[in-house]
């Protein structure tokens, strides 16, 4: 059990208690089998892990997910899937490796199936965790996105996974307001205000010291897998807030790769979010600086 006064914990301690008390008191079998899956889950975290922003990090992300699955319109069969995917996906990978799994997963929930809106698409939401229940069983554990075709049929969503873009951009950019919200933090809606709130989050609650020499190339290092979501999220996330407020696009050039377009010049948004995740984060002095650029000349 995580114990009360230690770093991981302060502030949220008692919400955490009496959230899987009531829980635990609903007499809903299936929601009290997945509050088990992530109670059990929250606590080998914790003793697998020795750093204390880590273990914070750790603490709250897996119980911010807990209440966001626990506290939607899901219920019955589908709750007792997600146990088997989480179960399933802890059995094969480190907490860490299950965690950013798990998120990602969530995030086709919430934002493909509409979930916990007033017209969540509950064959697709039935279509997804079939294929996970099935596709968490095994070793190599592949994602395969769906959506709705012109004919209202289910079909896998190749665009998405053929090759990185503007489409996977915006998808890696919701990710990255979903996160804000599942971890009940202030959210981020693309404003540039909201990179203000980007780089309080960061330079706060994220562990820089464990990622300022990892290399994302490293496909054996788990750090890495890490920091390259990581850096894809909140890159995303700020080439999204500089073509929605600046009139930016997204461009592809080698060999840097893509980046935003602003006028004449090039903001390269993924090294800039990979420098922010290694010293301080610097998300909203990027914006003022494009701002300018975007100035029209006197």
């Amino acid at each position: 059990m995580v114990e009360e006064g230690k770093p991981v914990s302060t502030g949220i301690m008692k919400e955490y208690r009496e959230f899987f008390a009531r829980v635990m008191e609903s007499g809903d079998e299936d929601r009290i089998r997945l509050a088990a899956v992530f109670y059990d889950w929250i606590n080998d975290s914790m003793k697998e892990t020795e750093d204390a922003a880590e273990k914070a990090f750790m603490f709250r992300s897996i119980f911010a997910m807990a209440k966001r699955l626990l506290d939607s319109k899901l219920g019955g069969d589908r709750l007792s899937r997600i146990s088997l995917i989480i179960s399933n996906l802890r059995s094969r990978r480190d907490s860490r490796n299950a965690l950013f799994t798990a998120e990602y997963l969530k995030l086709q929930l919430f934002e493909d199936c509409g979930l916990d809106t007033g017209e969540t698409d509950w064959e697709l939401v039935d279509k997804y965790l079939e294929h996970w229940a099935e596709a968490s069983s095994m070793e190599e554990f592949e994602i395969t996105y769906y959506k709705r075709g012109e004919d209202a049929r289910i079909v896998a969503d190749e665009s998405r996974v053929a090759e990185a873009g503007p489409a996977f951009f915006r998808h890696c950019s919701a990710e990255c307001v979903e996160w804000f919200y599942s971890m009940m933090l202030k959210p981020i809606d693309y404003t540039p205000g909201s990179l203000v709130e980007l780089d309080r989050v960061i330079d706060a609650y994220w562990p820089k010291e464990l990622f300022k020499d990892v290399e994302m190339e490293d496909e054996e290092n788990t750090y890495s897998t890490i920091l390259l979501r990581l850096v894809l999220m909140t890159g995303s996330y700020l080439g999204e807030v500089l073509v929605r407020n600046l009139g930016g696009k997204w461009e592809k050039a080698e060999p840097s790769g893509w980046h935003i377009l602003l006028k004449e010049s090039s903001i390269n948004v993924f090294q800039i979010a990979e420098e922010s995740l290694r010293g301080p984060s610097r998300f909203h002095d990027a914006f003022k600086l494009a701002e300018k650029i975007s100035m029209p000349e006197v």
